[in-house]
C-alpha cells in the first residue's frame, strides 16, 4: 500500500477534482484504490452524489478506528474504487486531537488498520485547504505528497510555506517526500507561463518534478461534480479528460517506480 496525499494550503486549485481523477484512473488500471475525503467541506463526498452525517461523518469515526471506536467502512463506488466520506463534523478533530499524545499519527494508524483487512494498492487523501491538525495528520499518513498548483499571481508564496511545514514534519516522519506538482486550471496567458516557469525551477531545487501535462482550465471540471461523475465519465472526449488521463498515467508510473 502506498499513500498519496493532495495538499495545498490554498483553496480553489482543483485539489478534489485531481484526487478523483487520479483515483478513477488508478482503479480502472487494476489498482485497488481508497479515496479519503479529509476536508470538512466534503466536496469529494458530494461530487459522488453521497451524503454523510454532518455531526459525526465517517472520516471522523475513521480516526478512532485504531482506538476501538466505530469502524468506518468505506463505500464502494466502482470496481477497485472505494471512498470514506466526510462532512463539516470532521472539523471537530482539530479541537479533539490537539490534546492527544501522538496526535499526528491517528490517520495513519486508521489507514494501516483498514488495510490489514482490505489490502489496498493505493490510498489517496484529499486534504483541507489550510494548515491544521487535519493537515498534519494527512502529511504524517502520506508516503508521497502531490501539490496541485494553479498558475496565477502570488500562488508561489503559499507553496513556500507548505514546504517549510513539510520539512518540519520530517522530524517525525522521515519518509515523507513531495512527489511533485501538477499544474491545474492552466490558461494560455503570459502570467500563467511565468508562474509555471517559477514552480518548475522551485521543483528542481527541491528534487521533485512538475508532472505533465498541465491540466487546462475547462468548464467540464466544474460541471462534472453536479452530475455526480468523474471528468472521464462526464466529458470523456474533452481536452481536460485527455489531460487527466495522461497525468494519471504519469503519476502512476512514478509511484510504481518507487
Amino acid at each position: 500500500m502506498k499513500v498519496l496525499s493532495l495538499v495545498n494550503q490554498k483553496g480553489g486549485v482543483a485539489k478534489t477534482t485531481t484526487s478523483i481523477a487520479l483515483a478513477d484512473y488508478f482503479a480502472r488500471h487494476g489498482k485497488k484504490t481508497l479515496l479519503i475525503d479529509f476536508d470538512p467541506q466534503g466536496s469529494l463526498t458530494t461530487s459522488f452524489g453521497l451524503a454523510d452525517d454532518a455531526d459525526n461523518p465517517k472520516a471522523l469515526k475513521f480516526l478512532a478506528l485504531a482506538r476501538g471506536g466505530s469502524e468506518a467502512m468505506p463505500h464502494k463506488l466502482a470496481k477497485n474504487l472505494y471512498v470514506i466520506t466526510s462532512d463539516i463534523g470532521l472539523e471537530k478533530a482539530n479541537a479533539s486531537l490537539i490534546t492527544k499524545i501522538g496526535k499526528e499519527r491517528y490517520l495513519r494508524r486508521a489507514v494501516d488498520e483498514l488495510n490489514k483487512k482490505e489490502k489496498f494498492d493505493y490510498v489517496i487523501l484529499d486534504s483541507n485547504p489550510s494548515f491544521s491538525q487535519l493537515t498534519i495528520n494527512v502529511l504524517y499518513a502520506s508516503d508521497k505528497v502531490l501539490v496541485p498548483f494553479k498558475p496565477e499571481f502570488n500562488s508561489y508564496k503559499g507553496i513556500m510555506q507548505l514546504f517549510e511545514n513539510i520539512e518540519e514534519l520530517k522530524a517525525l516522519q522521515p519518509n515523507l517526500a513531495v512527489l511533485g506538482f501538477v499544474v491545474t486550471m492552466a490558461r494560455p496567458v503570459k502570467s500563467a507561463e511565468q508562474a509555471i516557469a517559477e514552480i518548475t525551477d522551485f521543483a528542481k531545487d527541491q528534487s521533485c518534478r512538475v508532472f505533465t501535462p498541465a491540466i487546462r482550465l475547462a468548464v467540464a471540471c466544474a460541471d462534472a461534480p453536479s452530475h455526480q461523475k468523474s471528468i472521464y465519465s462526464y466529458a470523456p472526449d474533452s481536452s481536460v479528460a485527455h489531460d487527466y488521463e495522461m497525468l494519471g498515467a504519469n503519476v502512476l508510473e512514478a509511484l510504481e517506480g518507487i
